[in-house]
């Protein structure tokens, strides 16, 4: 029996009734969140490495990506029987394409002087060289960390990792400090940053030749409704948006890690470097509310478009037990922040006219 009728019923959805278009479906929710469960479970047990997947309302289906990767023999194989094995819930399976080996990458302006860290700008991994965005700030027993992607610290739990500012003269920022086993986020300890590196609760969002400053409402709750409206900052691609798919995603990486509980949003455009950034919703001109970072993102065109990967801000406070630095708005704070912008842009106009 049709649930139309009972839908546009209701006071606040008659209103809009003209702009809605209902579609039948074959699966029902519940029957959707069973069948993930008992797939993701097969998934645990068998681990095939590289593969994705979630639940997603616009395909009324459960999508299983399986990425682009020289798999061996025995991989092949496991992958193989797992794809046998959950053939019986009949989800939508999509295979990533090779790589173009021809796609280059965006460069970075190492010129850009910055005296303060916000979120959303480069950080580098001083072991391995490779870069992250920072996340956003927290405190855990009244110690302050910034929350970075897991990855950035490449796995490694064996050697003391650093990182520091991508700038012509970096400083440090701190050690890495911890590593999520379930989820891909970590902390790095800022007890030790640099004297001359000031860390900010705002997130940096880069406009043509200067940039402006969103402010972290410190009242705002994180969106959980699909097809709401989300956007990341990151390092190398500035800000860009896009609008929420599925919740409770899980991967499973080539090192056979099963990372949770991701947001899977449409592509934020995302690239090398935007990795650990934050993802937020606007609740005014320049204020936001956190939703978490960006793990990743897969470009390929798959059945739903591309694909972000978020790790939701709730799993990361409630599981390293942090508490959420937000910006404090006032009259002050914002010609303060006025008087900063311009500054920083004479520096940049300096680094110009001196090659600094």
């Amino acid at each position: 029996m049709s649930k139309v009728p009972e839908i546009l019923s209701i006071h606040e959805v008659k209103q809009y009734e003209e702009f809605l278009d209902f579609q039948k479906v074959n699966n029902s929710l519940a029957y959707l969140k069973s069948s993930f469960n008992e797939i993701k479970n097969l998934a645990i047990q068998k681990k095939p490495i590289a593969i994705m997947s979630g639940i997603f309302p616009k395909l009324n289906n459960i999508l299983i990506i399986v990425d682009y990767l020289e798999r061996d023999a025995n991989e092949t194989e496991v992958l193989q029987e797992f794809l046998r094995s959950i053939s019986q819930y009949n989800p939508e399976i999509f295979f990533v394409n090779p790589p173009d080996s021809s796609h280059t990458k965006r460069s970075f302006d190492k010129r850009i002087i910055y005296q303060r860290l916000l979120c959303g700008q480069c950080i580098q991994n001083n072991l391995y060289g490779n870069l992250c965005s920072a996340g956003f700030f927290a405190t855990a027993q009244n110690h302050k960390y910034l929350v970075a992607a897991g990855h950035c610290n490449n796995y490694d739990f064996h050697n003391i990792t650093t990182f520091s500012t991508y700038t012509t003269d970096p400083v440090l920022i701190g050690e890495f400090a911890l590593y999520s086993e379930n989820h891909d986020f970590g902390l790095i300890d800022i007890k030790n940053m640099n004297e001359r590196l000031m860390e900010s609760t705002s997130i940096y969002f880069p406009n043509q030749d200067h940039y402006v400053e969103l402010f972290i409402n410190e009242f705002g709750r994180p969106t959980s409704v699909h097809g709401a409206h989300l956007c990341k900052a990151g390092c190398t691609t500035g800000v860009t948006c896009n609008y929420i798919d599925a919740f409770n995603g899980f991967e499973i990486k080539e090192n056979e890690e099963i990372k949770d509980d991701f947001i899977l949003t449409g592509m934020f455009e995302g690239q090398r470097g935007d990795s650990g950034g934050p993802v937020f919703a606007f609740t005014g001109l320049h204020a936001v509310t956190l939703n978490g970072i960006l793990s990743g993102s897969l470009e390929e065109n798959t059945p739903v478009g591309p694909v972000g990967f978020i790790v939701p801000l709730e799993i990361m406070l409630n599981e390293a037990n942090l508490t959420l630095i937000t910006s404090i708005i006032d009259p002050l704070n914002m010609v303060l922040n006025l008087f900063l912008l311009l500054f920083f842009n004479f520096l940049y106009c300096l680094s110009f006219d001196y090659n600094l």
